[in-house]
């Protein structure tokens, strides 16, 4: 039994039909006919999740681990409005999302009706594609029409160039609650859109190789990426090739290899005078991902108007983005391919080349390695310190949640694991989502998922836990300092007189009582020997299978310090 609501049938049979799997609803009224009818479903996992935030959220961190979209419902009304900041992260990180909101006939809007609102293209600037259904299908065209808009959207999350959220409006006249037989009638028809692979022409190529042949100094800089072996394995080649060529690596790039150099921030911070810089700056830099991270290799790289002698180069854009991706200000081909798909057709056209670029960049990447860990030998009970011993004791095979803010920045200067897999919302880079976001990651993966998140972050985004499908494999590691420490740490806010109201945003709130509103197993440090003790019991399994949180807490006013005197060390190591 289903809703009498024919679109409603066909839109689950053909949700079904393409493998969509997850569903997140949120309860109300006016998306009745969907709620009943996805959970008399065996077909679907239905997830309960009051908050409509958290809910995209989560959805948000399925699409992350499956690369298939989850669908999130929710009544009509200002609730589809709170999708907005999880649905802006899924289009600028390119997540499949499916959005099914729920809303009144047309003829309502603007009429003084309750939770009545403009829902038509609600989401424009943060989606693919927006699709209202008809209220009734009360022809046969009108049905060919919305199996037609459903197929195609379902479609448009996963194909046509790039992942990412779509939108569907579902207008509902009263009654909401029938229920209708279907067992004798036809299933509708399914649209499949056949996928294909990017392949540029002989001539781009040869274009393309000219450039790399005549540059002496190739750099590949590698932003938010999902894990893919073949990629890694190709890049592995082409610099075991190519002495030219250095490969620089986020953590959320997931690439590993013995020539590449990951920690950027620690290294370009080594650099000092003019003229050492411009030996570390390459004539072709080629960009892959999403989102840069690090303002450091910003800097770095985009024009800076103090230099007499301005490097002139050309930069590639390697991504299927349907816009410009000029974050380096030096754009000169966007090639509209996924990183994979090029450098797979690239490499053969490549030939074992000597040259000096890559070995200047090992061995300053070895010797900040090398001050690095010099710097923790000696390092206070702080941020970094904690992060240290963090890293350290994160499970094999771990998913990686980092939260945005200063706890992303503090992965960033240890060297990655090459078992542990990292995530982000860096696509907008909101502290907003970010647990809820892990949660979705933690019930549709099978490892030990871990979120690191900052304080003002975690407290914003605590209804996360406010549902009853929180998975045993969740760890949620809470770095509290007592405000928005990355106000301290970079410059402006520190110099200003509002610095601990209005942008720290200074408090002396704790989790517990949070842990315990929820059931969770809470666990607490405020020391170096606190933190190790903690972490041997936080990291086993839990009797009663619940999630665990465990709360750090470090010194406020020492943080920024620390981190600051640990790149002047660093560059002191480099520069006598």
């Amino acid at each position: 039994m289903k809703s009498d609501k024919k679109a409603v049938r066909n839109l689950i049979e053909i949700c079904a039909a393409k493998g969509i799997k997850y569903v997140i609803i949120s309860p109300g009224s006016r998306n009745a006919p969907l709620n009943i009818s996805f959970n008399e479903d065996e077909r679907f996992k239905c997830i309960n999740v009051p908050d409509e935030r958290v809910a995209a959220f989560v959805a948000l961190g399925i699409g992350q681990q499956t690369q298939k979209p989850a669908i999130i419902t929710c009544t009509s009304g200002t609730a589809a409005l709170n999708y907005a900041p999880a649905i802006a992260e899924a289009f600028y990180q390119q997540i499949p999302m499916l959005i099914v909101t729920a809303d009144r006939p047309l003829e309502w809007t603007h009429q003084g009706n309750g939770q009545t609102i403009n829902q038509t293209n609600v989401f424009s600037n943060y989606i693919k594609k927006s699709y209202d259904l008809p209220v009734e299908l009360s022809h046969e065209n009108d049905e060919w029409f919305a199996n037609r808009m459903i197929s195609e959207a379902i479609e448009q999350t996963m194909n046509y160039g790039t992942f990412g959220p779509v939108h569907i409006n579902m207008p509902f006249r009263e009654p909401l609650y029938g229920m209708k037989d279907y067992t004798h009638q036809s299933l509708p028809k399914t649209i499949q859109t056949v996928p294909t692979k990017s392949h540029l022409a002989e001539p781009t190529i040869e274009s393309l190789k000219t450039i790399w042949d005549n540059s002496e100094r190739i750099l590949i800089l590698a932003g938010l990426l999902q894990l893919n072996h073949n990629l890694n394995d190709i890049l592995g080649k082409l610099t075991e090739m190519d002495k030219r060529v250095v490969v620089l690596t986020e953590v959320t790039a997931n690439l590993h290899h013995e020539n590449f150099c990951p920690s950027i921030d620690r290294l370009i911070d080594s650099l000092d005078l003019p003229e050492e810089t411009r030996q570390f700056k390459p004539d072709l830099l080629i960009i892959i991902g999403h989102s840069i991270i690090s303002k450091k290799i910003k800097q770095f790289f985009r024009p800076n108007l103090d230099d007499e002698q301005p490097l002139h180069r050309t930069t590639w854009y390697i991504g299927k983005e349907q816009f410009h991706l000029d974050t380096m200000q030096s754009l000169t081909h966007h090639i509209p391919a996924s990183a994979n798909d090029f450098f797979e057709q690239f490499l053969p056209y490549c030939k074992k080349v000597d040259g000096e670029f890559r070995q200047l960049w090992k061995q300053r990447d070895k010797a900040t390695e090398s001050a690095h860990h010099e710097f923790l030998k000696t390092c206070q009970w702080s941020d970094l310190k904690a992060f240290e011993h963090i890293m350290k004791a994160l499970p094999k095979y771990t998913n990686l949640q980092s939260g945005n803010s200063s706890a992303v920045r503090y992965t960033l200067l240890f060297n990655q694991r090459e078992d542990v897999i990292h995530n982000s919302n860096r696509g907008v880079a909101g502290i907003d989502g970010c647990t809820s976001t892990a949660i979705g990651a933690a019930i549709v993966n099978n490892r030990p998922t871990t979120i690191i998140s900052g304080d003002i972050s975690f407290f914003y985004d605590s209804n996360a836990f406010w549902n009853s499908h929180l998975p045993e494999n969740l760890r949620v590691i809470l770095i509290n300092n007592g405000g928005g420490n990355i106000f301290r740490i970079i410059k402006g806010p520190s110099d200003t007189n509002q610095l601990e109201d209005w942008f720290e945003t200074h408090h002396n709130l704790q989790s517990k009582h949070i842990a315990s509103l929820y059931d969770l197993n809470y666990y607490q440090a405020n020391s170096e020997s606190t933190l190790v003790e903690a972490l041997k019991c936080f990291y086993e399994k839990q009797d009663n299978g619940r999630p665990a949180l465990l709360e750090i807490q470090t010194p406020r006013l020492e943080n920024d310090k620390i981190l600051k005197a640990y790149f002047k060390f660093i560059k002191a190591r480099q520069n006598p």
